[in-house]
């Protein structure tokens, strides 16, 4: 994505993303590649320049964003949710939990057992919670 000589950062990035906006490719091909317009360009441009010349709404129509956002969100619940566990029941048994919660695909389902935390009574309440 280096510019051609004579053309600045600024003009070449708008470029590549018109053309883009222009390819004879399918809505859902054209949002997936300017979102790796976006993320490799972030490398080597400034990310700020990138997010001001390809909207954000564009950026959450594209499958690999949804499908990238999805498992960090994932992770993260994951992450919070022995965290939470740890502080309550200040027991090493929590550690045993993470390969059941990592085997679990559904978002929701995650987020209901991280909101459940603060409500559980022991840590066997939440195990049969995590086994239903």
């Amino acid at each position: 994505m280096k510019p051609p000589t004579g053309i600045n950062i600024e003009r070449w990035v708008q470029a590549c993303v018109t053309a883009t906006r222009a390819a004879p490719v399918d809505q859902e091909t054209q949002v997936d590649l300017l979102y790796g317009i976006s993320v490799f360009g972030g490398i080597v441009y400034n990310a700020e320049l990138l997010d001001r010349l390809i909207p954000e709404e564009l950026m959450l129509e594209s499958k690999t964003y949804q499908r990238q956002r999805e498992r960090i969100l994932r992770e993260n619940t994951i992450e919070n949710t022995l965290a939470l566990l740890k502080r309550r029941f200040r027991t090493e048994e929590v550690s045993a939990l993470t390969p059941a919660l990592q085997n679990i695909n559904d978002l929701e389902r995650l987020q209901q057992l991280l909101v459940a935390v603060p409500e559980m009574q022991s840590l066997e309440t939440f195990e049969q919670m995590l086994h239903e």
